[in-house]
């Protein structure tokens, strides 16, 4: 009789313990869902800033005439890096209104804004002058300079060094380049701007004209 009341304790134990079981495995799937996982948030690449055009990248544009930095390595093209600042100014706002007489230049400077153009001048008056290399005549250069004390120095001081708002440096430019410019100056006479120069230039010959191309060459 004791062994039967042994047996059913265990029986009754044991269906105790499935009972319990039981209940904690109910409650446990009972329990709501964790939460999904929020989706990571994509970010969204920032649009890139418009890039600003410093002068030195605007005055590229000048590099494929006007060498690096203006330093001219063609005959024609003449030499711009280290002229006057408020010299360059002047002349680009002419191109750029049409008041100088060009063949490119003009529709160029048409694509700038007045502000971008002073930002060029201001980058190529800071680049180091480089005089050109050519080599001269010495009997035009003799004849060049007797030209230029008598007519030419009061503006165009020290051999065609000195520069002013609106005189530009001529020593060391190529003198094919001044030689077109005294023709042009020339064939205008007074209309030549400044004024006093296309009265001067008009009085001289075409080998007069050569004579002083090749004495500002030499003033390297």
């Amino acid at each position: 009789m004791k062994k039967i009341i042994q047996q059913l304790s265990a029986i009754s134990a044991g269906l105790l313990m499935v009972w319990v079981v039981s209940g904690c495995a109910s409650q446990s799937s009972a329990q709501p869902p964790a939460a999904a996982a929020k989706p990571a948030e994509t970010k969204v690449a920032a649009k890139p800033k418009q890039g600003v055009r410093s002068p030195s990248m605007l005055a590229n544009t000048c590099a494929g005439c006007h060498g690096t930095n203006g330093a001219s390595a063609g005959d024609i093209m003449p030499i711009i890096g280290g002229m006057e600042q408020e010299y360059l100014v002047e002349v680009l706002l002419e191109y750029k209104s049409g008041e100088r007489d060009s063949t490119i230049m003009g529709r160029i400077a048409k694509g700038y804004s007045e502000n971008e153009l002073k930002a060029i001048a201001s980058f190529i008056a800071d680049q180091p002058w480089v005089s050109s290399p050519i080599k001269t005549d010495k009997k035009l250069v003799a004849m060049g300079k007797k030209i230029h004390d008598k007519q030419c120095k009061t503006c165009h001081e020290d051999g065609g060094r000195v520069q002013e708002d609106d005189t530009p440096r001529l020593a060391g430019q190529w003198p094919d380049f001044t030689l077109q410019y005294l023709h042009d100056c020339h064939a205008k006479g007074r209309r030549c701007s400044p004024r006093k120069m296309g009265m001067r230039v008009m009085k001289l010959s075409d080998q007069e004209l050569k004579a002083m191309a090749h004495y500002y060459a030499s003033e390297k």
